[in-house]
């Protein structure tokens, strides 16, 4: 059965505090932030491709009880204690709220803010209690709870980003670390062929890393993925490609041979003076629409 938890806690509680109601389970579909441009003496309007997505919501439907923590019967009073507790939880404003869809043994991550609560609808008598939340997904994509890294060869032409298989929204915050020697390498989408570049040599035995999602690259001298550890080089950094004035590479599922189950991101990777000891490194977490 599906379901939600917020910061660990499940909203279908283990001892029966509150309850998701039946139907509250499956999160939307994000849909295109629209954008329509009409010429004179073109009938419709012009195709603009690589729209980004809006930013979704939806509702948790919830049913709260009079049970204790350890699943006992207590009355109208801890009804108001679960209350307090649930308002508690989806009162916090000072950061993301984690949230996960689970599934089975799927489970996407997403962070959001509860944007409302309506007003509680109490029956006294039975010491229950309905409302509904309204939760939005600022980031839309939900994603893996864990980052995954694959290691792929300098240079390459569309190479399977295989811990990526699968997902079915754009990565926009990878973290790339090419490992000298290298000259001016650079990482392409073959999608939608977005690349980010280096213009600049790495040396043997140094790594490049690059944050997509922060914009930031450096040059380090030790086997780590902190930038923060190296020299800034972003200044050397390039991006190409739709989008490329405000954000870096973005790694973009498609389908392959027309099956919808079938999706991977491929990726090109190019760079001169190499050797065997050249390489190229991509961590990142699956994303979902």
């Amino acid at each position: 059965m599906a379901t939600y938890v917020l910061d660990g806690v499940p909203l279908d509680h283990p001892s029966g505090c509150w309850r998701l109601k039946k139907g509250t389970k499956r999160r939307p579909l994000p849909g295109a932030r629209s954008v329509s441009v009409a010429v004179p003496g073109r009938a419709g309007d012009l195709p603009i491709m690589g729209l980004d997505h809006e930013a979704t919501s939806f509702g948790l439907a919830l049913t709260v009880y009079s049970r204790t923590p350890d699943g006992h019967n207590g009355g109208f009073e801890q009804l108001e204690a679960n209350m307090e507790a649930l308002g508690a939880l989806l009162g916090v404003r000072h950061r993301l709220i984690t949230c996960k869809w689970v599934a089975g043994s799927i489970i996407r991550v997403a962070g959001v803010t509860i944007e409302a609560v309506s007003e509680p609808e109490v029956n006294v008598g039975a010491a229950l209690a309905r409302l509904t939340a309204v939760v939005k997904v600022p980031g839309v994509y939900w994603r893996d709870e864990a980052d995954s890294t694959w290691t792929g060869t300098l240079p390459g032409a569309e190479q399977i980003v295989t811990p990526l298989a699968g997902s079915t929204g754009p990565i926009v915050d990878a973290l790339l670390r090419v490992t000298g020697p290298a000259v001016n390498p650079s990482v392409t989408d073959v999608a939608t062929g977005g690349t980010v570049a280096y213009a600049g040599t790495v040396p043997a035995g140094q790594h490049l890393l690059i944050d997509c999602g922060r914009l930031q690259a450096a040059t380090v001298t030790t086997d780590t993925w902190d930038l923060s550890t190296g020299s800034d080089v972003t200044g050397k950094v390039n991006a190409t490609g739709p989008g490329s004035a405000f954000r870096w590479l973005h790694l973009t599922p498609a389908m392959a041979l027309g099956d919808p189950h079938s999706r991977a991101v491929l990726v090109s990777a190019a760079a001169s003076s190499t050797t065997g000891a050249s390489a190229l490194k991509i961590r990142a977490r699956r994303s979902y629409l």
